[in-house]
């Protein structure tokens, strides 16, 4: 099963990840500054083009990190890479568009269905609009609990699908090639291994929801629980450059490791889109392999079925031809 076999790999790229992590940052920075110039430009042009291009890439934010991972994870099983770090902002820009795009239309359906099924207006719905994350589950709850409910998890359930169909492409995007050798082609055997991937998705999606607990826990695990909480509630109401002096050991562990599990929530991810990579490959490789036994066992059939006039002569054919032609010259 791909789940199993993606947990220890997870490990092996997780370890390559912490090393990289810093340079991954720069390149989010960087990413975030080409996404804001972008913006601003678009804004002069349709604000909605705007807020599209924003939602492209603060989804490939989320991307880039899985595309880095899939190549850190394929080259540590001896795979050759046909293009540069720099090149994966492309394809991480490009499938984040596709992503947040699909994402729009899922959340767009949503919001239709809710329209219908409750008894809101158009007003009540944009009033819902402007009101932050807490608040608006409060409202929606509200109104009607069950349509609620069943509207995110169907949502939610698409969302990790459609994360699911998109790994072992960014796997491929990672190193620019396909699993049978070709460069790269976006969106090639696209929803391959989907029910394999589903459930790691989820569980990887789980684990970057539960990142910050998760270390609270370890935390408390560890001894230092207590004064964790207490420097964490100094923290919020500590304002300006202070709170840097309130940052001590338990709080730099706490953050360690909350971006830790954040890290392993993308390594599964990036284990998953390799090994459906490496077992996509090996399929092609199984296939190619058939194909040119067959086809040798074709040539071999057509060698045997040739006429005997047809077939290469032996030096014991020569020499007799020869003998023959000396008996008629001397007649």
């Amino acid at each position: 099963m791909t789940f199993f076999r993606a947990i220890p790999h997870s490990l092996a790229i997780l370890w390559r990840m912490v090393l990289v992590f810093p340079f991954m940052i720069l390149a989010i920075i960087v990413f975030g500054i080409i996404a804001v110039f972008f913006i601003f430009l678009m804004a002069f042009i349709s604000p909605l083009i705007a807020m599209a291009i924003a939602i492209a890439f603060g989804v490939a934010t989320s991307v880039l990190p899985v595309i880095i991972g899939a190549r850190l994870g394929l080259q540590a099983k001896g795979a050759s890479t046909r293009n540069s770090y720099f090149g994966l902002m492309l394809p991480a820009i490009g499938y984040g568009l596709f992503e947040a795009f699909c994402i729009l239309l899922i959340m767009a359906a949503a919001a239709g269905v809710y329209f219908v099924a409750t008894p809101l207006t158009l007003q009540d719905l944009g009033q819902l609009a402007g009101m932050d994350e807490n608040a608006l589950a409060a409202q929606l709850m509200s109104v009607d609990p069950a349509i609620t409910l069943s509207l995110l998890w169907v949502g939610s359930m698409l969302m990790i699908g459609l994360r699911a169909s998109l790994l072992m492409h960014f796997a491929g995007a990672s190193i620019g090639a396909d699993p049978g050798g070709r460069p790269h082609t976006p969106f090639y055997g696209f929803g391959r291994h989907f029910l394999s991937l589903l459930f790691l998705v989820g569980i990887a999606y789980f684990l970057s929801a539960l990142a910050v607990p998760l270390a609270a826990w370890v935390c408390f695990l560890l001894g230092f629980g207590d004064s964790l909480a207490a420097a964490m509630a100094q923290l919020e109401v500590t304002q300006g450059f202070g709170a840097f002096d309130l940052l001590g050991m338990e709080t730099g562990i706490f953050i360690g490791l909350s971006v830790l599990f954040y890290i392993w929530a993308f390594s599964l991810q990036s284990a998953g889109g390799v090994i459906a990579y490496v077992t996509q490959a090996e399929a092609v490789a199984d296939q190619q392999n058939a194909f040119d036994m067959s086809m040798d066992e074709h040539l071999e059939s057509m060698s045997a079925s040739r006429p005997q006039m047809d077939r290469p002569m032996q030096s014991e054919d020569v020499m007799e031809l020869i003998r023959s032609r000396m008996q008629q010259n001397k007649r």
